[in-house]
């Protein structure tokens, strides 16, 4: 019958841990008249601090970071067009050929501090064959990955990719 299902169903599934909670906290306040304003920051906070891997026992504004304001503008028509800008192409790319992702070569390089030898090792490459992705990198996106500028852009649009594909 209906009313055995959910104990039948309890019964068969594995259990699931429970979700992290997540404690966030907006600036303080010295009246009630900020209070509002205080909780709807707490509320962006906790928002943003779900993609963070720390375990912090409470976020504050300054954990959550670039990271987090482009998680509060993820749904922003103008962000998704930067990130679409930005990576565009080398979306493409992967797409077409999934055995490589480059954003992945990408990513590493950009969260290793360009450090070419760090990145390779992170990406558990040989250092030639990291070179030549990041080459390749460098045509199908049409710039030049010395730039600070220009992967200082390109680091922010893939911030801005996390918080648009984070739910």
């Amino acid at each position: 019958s209906r009313g055995d299902l959910p104990r039948q169903a309890a019964r068969a599934s594995v259990p699931v841990p429970p979700s992290p909670v997540i404690i966030a906290a907006g600036s303080g306040v010295g009246g009630l008249r900020e209070a509002r304003r205080s909780l709807i920051e707490a509320r962006q906070i906790a928002d943003a601090a779900r993609r963070d891997r720390r375990d912090l026992p409470i976020f504050r504004l300054p954990h959550v970071g670039l990271a987090g304001l482009l998680h509060l503008l993820r749904d922003e028509p103008r962000v998704q067009t930067f990130v679409e800008r930005e990576l565009g192409p080398l979306l493409g790319y992967d797409a077409q050929h999934p055995r490589e992702q480059l954003l992945d070569t990408l990513r590493a390089y950009l969260e290793q501090g360009r450090n070419k030898s760090a990145a390779a090792a992170a990406a558990h490459l040989s250092r030639p064959a990291f070179y030549e992705r990041l080459a390749r990198i460098g045509r199908i996106l049409d710039v030049d990955l010395d730039s600070v500028e220009a992967c200082l852009s390109l680091h922010v649009a893939l911030l801005a990719l996390d918080a648009i594909r984070t739910p």
